[in-house]
Order: C-alpha cells, then structure tokens, then sequence
C-alpha cells in the first residue's frame, strides 16, 4: 500500500491540498488541464478548505468532475456537489463551464448517468475518494449491482439506504491517473487492516493502486 500517514485530519487534509496543487500544476504543463474528479465526506471537506488559500492552483486549467451523487438536487444539504462547491469552488476561480456536476435529480436516474459519460474527459487526472466504515468508496456499496457494472458510470441501488445513487465504475476509477483515497477516523482502521492484509471483500480494495492518505487513527491497525 502507497501510505501516506500523518497525525490528524486536518494534517491529512493540508497534505492531500498540497499534493493536489503540485499534480495540477504538473498535469497543466504537460497538457494543458487539470481533469479531477471530487468526492463527498468529512475528510474531503476538510481538504476543500485547504485548497482555498494555495496560490498555486491553476484553477482557470482546473476541470473539475464528481466520483458519485446521491439522489438529489444541486441545493441539497447531502448533495456532493453543494459540499464541494460552499467549501471550495465558490471560493477560487474555476470557470463555471468547467464545473460538471452529475445530476442525481434526474430520473431515470440511468439517463443522467449515460450523459454524464459524454461530459467526461478521455482520461481523468486524478479520482478523490473517501471510504466508508462498510469498506464502500464512491458509492460502490458492498453486495449492489454496480460492483460488476461496466462503463465508466451507473446508477446503483443501495438496499441498506433505499436509495439510489449516481456512481463511476471501477473501469472509470480505475483508469485515471492517480486514485487519492482520503480516510481518517478510527471506525476506518479495521476496515484498513483487512484490505492491507488481503482480507474480506470490502469494495474499496478493488481501486487499484491508489495513493492512502490518512491520519494516525485511521492506519491505527495497519501492521496488526
């Protein structure tokens, strides 16, 4: 595992920002845009204010996609999209046309799906993932039909959560460039420990090769 550990949250958060800021500067240079997809969470949040006060993004380059959606509206207080845009994109200069939201209002909810497909690039940059204490990341819940889905998005049902939500597959999470997974807390460390080790089927150890960052909670059980 590429492990990336550091003592808090917010420590976790600043870490990923810079990171972040270097890989869009470099993506930039070498062709010209910056393509990532954001994810929702506490972690993520964290790193979204971060990214506000880095000078050196070049958010004018910046592309910025969504790694899933749940099932409502723009304005939505569970939105992903709300979060990432009060926490980070209200707030840099990233032009508007650049901004693809998924739009989890639509119904049928494959129809938004298939056509967020056509706003996505050749090849993302970069997929920000977070991880749930079930092991899901995106929303690529244990036991539902999008872990065998292909394409590059779908729409899955989530029994435990009666409720449907907008997805990338892992053919999509997959091909990017760099997976970022974002995971603090303790409720995470069991969860790590068993994709270290191999163990269990949790969803997020099918991202391949992705890059961890975490805080000291979270990897608490890393090498037990």
């Amino acid at each position: 595992m590429n492990l990336c550990v550091f003592p808090t949250p917010e420590d976790t958060a600043r870490a990923a920002a810079q990171a972040f800021e270097r890989t869009a500067g470099v993506a930039v240079a070498a062709r010209g845009a910056f393509h990532v997809a954001l994810s929702g969470g506490s972690t993520p949040k964290l790193m979204y204010r971060e990214l506000r006060v880095l000078p050196g993004v070049p958010w004018e380059n910046v592309h910025i996609y969504f790694s899933d959606e749940r099932s409502v509206g723009p304005d939505s207080p569970e939105s992903n999209y709300k979060l990432a845009h009060d926490e980070l994109l209200a707030h840099v200069p990233v032009p508007e046309a650049q901004i693809h939201r998924m739009e989890g209002e639509r119904r049928p909810l494959e129809d938004a799906a298939r056509d967020y497909v056509a706003l996505l690039p050749e090849r993302l940059d970069v997929v920000l993932l977070g991880m749930g204490d079930d092991g899901h990341t995106a929303s690529l819940f244990p036991g539902t039909a999008a872990l065998t889905a292909g394409g590059r998005v779908a729409a899955n049902w989530v029994p435990k959560l009666d409720t449907e939500r907008l997805t990338f597959t892992y053919d999509e999470i997959n091909a990017a460039r760099e997976r970022w997974l974002l995971v603090a807390g303790a409720g995470k460390a069991n969860v790590l420990r068993e994709v270290a080790a191999g163990e269990g089927d949790s969803p997020v150890a099918r991202v391949q090769d992705p890059v961890w960052y975490l805080d000291e909670a979270a990897a608490g059980k890393l090498g037990q």
